[in-house]
């Protein structure tokens, strides 16, 4: 399935982290995004697993705008494992 990020910009607290950012994904190939502190890497991200909302632009997978699709159907086609996700189960 492919992903498509689609004039994607992001700003909170009227500050711009991302801005006009444009990316086609296509299925099965591996992308790493690359870039100084601060530019953006992890809100663009965000914004892929709906974690954030971007200002404008969109989110495509497989053609269909993530912000249109419910919770659950965007979650049968994004998944994330995000490297601060600690978690404390009791499993006793």
């Amino acid at each position: 399935m492919d992903l498509r990020i689609d004039g994607l910009s992001v700003a909170i607290d009227g500050k711009s982290l991302v801005h006009d950012l444009s990316l086609d994904v296509g299925s099965g190939e591996v992308v790493g995004l690359v870039g100084p502190n601060g530019s953006g890497k992890s809100t663009a991200l965000r914004c892929v697993y709906r974690a954030l909302r971007p200002t404008s632009g969109a989110v495509l997978v497989g053609g269909d705008d993530l912000s249109r699709l419910t919770m659950r159907r965007g979650a049968q086609l994004v998944a994330a494992m995000t490297q601060d996700g600690a978690v404390d189960l009791d499993f006793t």
